[in-house]
């Protein structure tokens, strides 16, 4: 039975994975999150508390914790711990994309200009620094931190006169806030199912209906715009692991892709139970395993995320739970 590391068991993407894999796999489950009372220490088979990916301890904490589970795969959730995946044993491999993707993906204004070189269909996007040189007729606007995720610092400007306002309101530099076209259409979160030796198993659109930071409400639609789109990612790409792709469909039903997460979504367990198993495919492939195409999956699977609760005896409480 393989034992496979998900972390950032806190938060939606991290229990999302600890439940699935729990559910339609034998893999034995150790989570990890840098809080110490995270739900998901108690939900997985085994749990442990560990710095924040930005602690220079990070790299030697997931070692001991590799080392004591006898971890074989690690599935990361959190966007700050992909660029350190690096530093742990080479011999456990990491389910995530190619370095060169991930480092593309976690900088929106560089995803922008890469894919737009491309000649995929992206809004027009400019640094904060370039504010100026924004056409009139490019209005309504977004504002976005370059580096970010979970929907945070994100502000709608209707006009020119909001520009000031939008840059007085956030306290990072120039070069660290993107502003991007208004794209008016509906919000589509997809999973692009890639194995190590750039093999698609899948490509599963899922239709956000409502957010809150994540998605709270989604369904898989069948989708042949979206999922030509993010074939055409896919191969200009060559991810070598799973992306989650975010596009706004427009109303003459052209996708136009806003961000790419290098990682599983929170959105992976609703791909689950559409039939694409896909956290249960690349851990079985980052193992070596020669896993099969995807014949399909379920459209028209809604998903609607609610609060749940974790009781814990006084016994269990923190014993599974040691500091770094």
């Amino acid at each position: 039975m393989p034992t496979v590391l998900v972390t950032g068991v806190g938060g939606a993407s991290g229990i999302g994975a600890v439940r699935a894999l729990q559910e339609t796999t034998a893999h034995h489950v150790v989570g990890v999150d840098m809080d110490p009372d995270a739900a998901g220490l108690y939900l997985a088979d085994d749990g442990r508390q560990i710095p924040p990916a930005s602690d220079d301890a990070w790299g030697r904490v997931m070692r001991e914790v590799i080392e004591d589970h006898g971890v074989d795969v690690v599935v990361p959730t959190v966007d700050e711990e992909l660029p350190e995946l690096g530093t742990l044993p080479e011999a456990v491999p990491t389910v995530a994309p190619r370095p060169a993707v991930v480092g593309m993906a976690l900088d929106k204004y560089a995803t922008y200009r890469q894919l737009d070189d491309a000649g995929h269909a992206v809004p027009q996007t400019w640094l904060a620094s370039e504010a100026e040189s924004i056409p009139e007729h490019a209005y309504p606007l977004v504002r976005k931190p370059r580096r970010g995720r979970g929907s945070r610092g994100i502000r709608r400007v209707a006009t020119p006169a909001e520009l000031d306002r939008a840059l007085d309101e956030t306290d990072r530099s120039d070069d660290e806030v993107v502003f991007q076209s208004f794209v008016e259409g509906t919000e589509y979160t997809t999973s692009v199912v890639a194995t190590t030796d750039d093999r698609l198993l899948a490509v599963v659109p899922k239709e956000a209906i409502e957010k809150q930071g994540s998605t709270v409400k989604g369904v898989t639609r069948s989708h042949d715009a979206v999922r030509d789109a993010c074939r055409e990612l896919f191969e200009s790409l060559s991810p070598r692991g799973p992306m989650n792709v975010q596009q706004i469909v427009d109303d003459d039903g052209r996708p136009y892709t806003i961000e790419i997460n290098p990682r599983f979504s929170s959105t992976a367990c609703l791909t689950v139970k559409a039939g694409v198993n896909e956290l249960d495919l690349l851990v079985r492939d980052a193992l070596g395993e020669r896993v099969p195409r995807s014949d399909g999956y379920d459209a028209g699977v809604y998903f609607l995320r609610y609060h749940d609760h974790v009781f814990v005896d006084k016994d269990r409480f923190r014993s599974r739970v040691s500091e770094p």
